[in-house]
């Protein structure tokens, strides 16, 4: 007896990655996009704090410089949630 998994309704889908994304946004997400069954999210890269401003006690503030460069061009992440037809999430990025 083969007994292959049924397809989840898609409003339960929908449940699913509503409550997986609400799990990323409390972590600082932004959503981008949420089309059915998928879902895009982007935040800004994190700057470490701590060792800069070490550094610019360090180097007397030249270090300032480097900091207002990152802090202005800092890098998005993207994070690709989806849900397939049997209800597991699988996430990219």
């Amino acid at each position: 007896m083969n007994s292959a998994p049924v397809p989840l309704p898609e409003d339960t889908r929908t449940q699913v990655l509503n409550a997986e994304v609400a799990k990323y946004v409390q972590r600082g997400w932004t959503v981008q996009t949420f089309a059915a069954g998928q879902a895009v999210l982007s935040r800004n890269k994190r700057i470490g704090w701590f060792w800069n401003l070490i550094l610019v006690i360090l180097t007397g503030g030249l270090w300032l410089f480097y900091i207002l460069y990152r802090a202005l061009n800092r890098k998005k992440e993207t994070a690709i949630i989806t849900v397939d037809a049997n209800g597991r999430i699988h996430s990219a990025g």
